[in-house]
């Protein structure tokens, strides 16, 4: 009997499914960030970011704009609103109209930190690849620089290099298909032209250039991105499917609490100043007359707007269809939408002061010489 008793107690041996040499419990990891990254993109893409770019397509030039930085409205205005009024339901509106891409953002930003956590991205140290492929990566996401930022910053907790996340966070509410469509659609084409070559100079010559000298002001990551890594061992190849679920979810979201602290005040700040900020800003006597003086200072303002996607042609074709001067135009177009305050305070806390600052300038140097630039073309 106490033979039989423990033959019967000693579980059988489990016999391993081998891919690639390796037991399929192995690759359970990355088979569930893989799973849940589809699930969410599927998700964003076809139930809101893209429904959402083609109605805006569709009904571009057809309606007047009702802010110039939100573009979904939640809170209706009294019949005489007050200064605070205005305010109030400007900040709404906005927190509104970012409510999915923010979500998006912040839910995909933890898992790039979490994925880059157990596998260190190995991106090699060539500026230009680095750059292409933050821009690969960018161009299909869709998301507005402002939902981008979470999503850069998970990819530099991630320890992965910064010249793909910035052009990941530059390329994505720029290079969209839809969006691009829409510029050469909405606009006569030398707007355009005149965008997309500052684009191409800003992701291909000044990205690289500016990493380059920042990571040579810096000391080597190499110690510090290893400390920061997870590796696999041979326990991991033991575990269950549910149980690996657990460990990364658990991972995930711890990841995502520290992003959510770091990105949500931030969001909300950046609503209520530009909120102000816009109520405040004589729009209409600006664009009465064309100066250096106006167009800096408006540069100075626009560069740091946090707007949602495509708001910026959105703004840019009506400000053409209402004879707005063509340099004001172009100066809408060309810094509205690519840089914001988000970014910058991204880079101002988590990667360098000096960095924020340079981006910042080259966005307002570049939004003032594209507003003289297109006056060669139109009058």
């Amino acid at each position: 009997m106490s033979i039989a008793y423990s033959m019967q107690a000693v579980p059988a041996e489990r016999k391993p499914f081998l891919i690639r040499g390796k037991d399929i419990r192995c690759f359970y990891r990355i088979f569930v960030l893989f799973v849940f990254a589809a699930a969410v993109l599927a998700l964003f893409w076809f139930g809101s970011r893209y429904p959402s770019l083609f109605h805006k397509a569709q009904t571009l030039g057809h309606h007047e704009v009702a802010s110039y930085i939100w573009t979904e409205q939640l809170m209706q205005l009294p019949a005489n609103p007050t200064f605070t009024d205005r305010v109030v339901a400007s900040i709404a509106n906005w927190i509104w109209s970012m409510r999915i891409g923010m979500s998006f953002g912040l839910v995909i930003g933890a898992l790039f930190h979490t994925l880059f956590q157990y596998y260190p991205p190995k991106l090699g140290g060539n500026l230009y690849l680095n750059t292409l492929k933050g821009i690969m990566t960018g161009v299909p996401a869709g998301v507005c620089v402002n939902c981008a930022v979470p999503i850069a910053c998970g990819i530099n907790r991630g320890k992965a290099n910064i010249e793909s996340a910035l052009s990941f966070m530059f390329s994505s509410p720029t290079l969209n298909f839809v969006v691009i469509s829409m510029v050469f659609a909405g606009l006569p084409a030398a707007y355009g032209m005149v965008q997309y070559s500052m684009i191409a100079l800003v992701l291909l010559v000044f990205v690289p250039v500016i990493v380059h000298l920042y990571n040579k002001s810096q000391p080597s990551q190499l110690e510090v991105a290893a400390a920061c890594s997870i590796p696999l061992n041979k326990e991991e190849c033991d575990k269950s499917l549910i149980d690996t679920a657990k460990e990364v979810g658990a991972l995930y979201g711890k990841n995502l609490w520290h992003l959510i602290k770091t990105a949500v005040p931030l969001m909300l700040i950046a609503a209520v100043v530009s909120a102000v900020v816009m109520e405040l800003l004589p729009l209409q006597a600006i664009f009465a007359h064309v100066s250096f003086v106006a167009i800096a200072g408006l540069a100075f303002v626009t560069v740091l707007l946090p707007i949602p996607i495509a708001l910026d042609v959105i703004v840019a074709q009506q400000l053409y269809a209402h004879g707005v001067p063509a340099p004001y135009v172009m100066l809408f177009l060309a810094t509205l939408g690519t840089f914001s305050v988000l970014p910058m305070s991204f880079l101002w806390t988590e990667v360098s002061k000096k960095l924020a600052l340079c981006l910042y300038s080259m966005f307002v140097a570049l939004g003032i010489v594209a507003a003289y630039l297109i006056q060669l073309f139109i009058r």
